[in-house]
């Protein structure tokens, strides 16, 4: 509109879309969040654990039979899935999110939560922030595709900053996630602002819940504590890097059999995985995006063994609920690894109350795994309130993606390199280029 060229109309507009709209769409997904976590981990998820005797275990095939049901009757598509479609939309400036689909994949996720998957509900939150972002964007303001881009990043960002209770992690999320070694920092602004928005209707509504309590973080900065710390950004690394090469591998095997029939063979080892992890601890530590877990991990001392074996069992049920066409993410399932790290390194070292090894460990797994590091440093430093602590966060990130390699969790990140690849040949390729 002629109108807009005005300056201050611009600002105006400039200030509406960085600064109202992300404010809007963050609060809204917030919100929607916050029931969705609610009724799936607090409400659905407490009263199958609550169950008497073993029963809980009986239900668990349920997580991905259901799912399935989900993924064809309701929601009537299965690729891309749901970790994947926000990255999916982004690379395609033609995309938008599926807003027909957005039940369905939120109810698949559901299903998979509820009965007891080890998976959360962090992809389908980044799509619900996405699809709003999207859908404001697309409607009849005018907007141009970058403007509506933009606000579909912030969207994203929302989402993850609510189901994650992290702000800072959750204004990267959405500039980094798309890409394995870059970051689209254009709409920084926007992003922050639906992050803390976003934040902040999930902590008024429900209250927030940390994966990683703080407290505790405070060390002092001795050859020990850097050891330990460096110690535990390679345990992440490499173990990030197996579990990519695992699940890549699950994937290609997944393609040999019907989805009924990999729903129902995956059902059955997760219910076996369930009773292993609760017969270990006495608690049901596959259940859920791991806040249980790491309940149990900090809820007393453990031995190393111990705390070994439930971590192997936690992985491999969420690499059996992937196999299996299960609805929800592995986004906190990453971090819960990495935190069963840290607090292995720190009992090994003799410092198994500090909560700094797991934070740090936490970043680390997840920040290689989703090529995330500069999104899961500034966690660090947003939970820890301890420069030391932060500081040993930023180096220890940046070691595990060394480690890593190129590796990723998610196939359908970008090569920056192939992009501008691809950009440059199609320049190459036009009449007169």
């Amino acid at each position: 509109m002629p109108s807009t060229h005005v300056p201050g109309v611009q600002v105006w507009r400039t200030a509406c879309l960085r600064l109202a709209v992300p404010a809007i769409i963050g609060t809204a997904t917030g919100a929607c969040v916050a029931a969705a976590t609610a009724l799936v981990e607090g409400e659905a998820l407490g009263r199958l654990a609550a169950l008497p005797g073993l029963l809980p275990v009986a239900c668990t095939p349920l997580a991905l039979l259901a799912t399935l049901g989900v993924a064809v009757w309701v929601t009537r598509a299965a690729r891309p899935s749901t970790a994947e479609l926000y990255i999916a939309t982004y690379h395609d400036p033609s995309a938008r999110i599926p807003l027909r689909q957005l039940p369905g994949r939120v109810l698949a996720a559901a299903t998979t939560v509820g009965f007891g998957g080890a998976q959360g509900l962090e992809s389908p939150s980044a799509l619900i922030g996405a699809g709003f972002g999207d859908a404001l964007g697309r409607g009849r303001w005018g907007l141009k595709d970058e403007e509506t881009r933009t606000l579909m990043v912030a969207g994203a960002s929302a989402g993850i900053s609510a189901v994650f209770s992290s702000p800072a992690l959750g204004t990267f999320y959405g500039m980094e996630v798309p890409y394995r070694r870059d970051v689209d920092a254009r709409p920084f602004v926007p992003c922050a602002v639906a992050a803390a928005a976003s934040y902040v209707a999930r902590r008024e509504l429900i209250g927030i819940r940390h994966l990683v309590e703080p407290g505790g973080m405070t060390h002092p900065v001795d050859l020990t504590f850097v050891a330990g710390i460096a110690a535990v950004a390679v345990a992440c690394g490499f173990g990030a890097r197996v579990f990519a090469h695992v699940d890549a591998w699950l994937q290609h095997r997944a393609l040999r059999r019907s989805r009924l029939e990999r729903a129902a063979r995956a059902g059955l080892v997760l219910a076996a995985l369930t009773w292993m992890g609760h017969a270990l601890t006495r608690e049901w530590v596959t259940f859920g995006p791991g806040y249980l877990a790491a309940d149990w991990l900090f809820a007393g001392t453990h031995p190393v063994w111990l705390m070994a074996a439930v971590l192997v069992v936690r992985a491999a049920a969420t690499l059996t609920c992937v196999y299996g066409g299960g609805g929800g993410g592995v986004f906190t399932a990453l971090a819960c690894c990495g935190a069963f790290i840290g607090q292995l390194v720190a009992t090994l070292i003799g410092h198994r109350s500090m909560r700094a090894f797991p934070l740090v460990g936490a970043a680390c797994f997840l920040g290689a795994g989703y090529r995330l590091p500069i999104g899961t440093a500034m966690m660090v430093a947003e939970s820890s309130g301890d420069l030391a602590v932060a500081a040993a966060g930023l180096v220890a990130v940046a070691i595990a993606q060394v480690f890593m390699g190129e590796e990723s969790v998610s196939e359908a990140k970008a090569d920056t390199r192939a992009v501008h690849r691809a950009a440059a040949g199609g320049a190459r390729s036009e009449p007169g280029g």
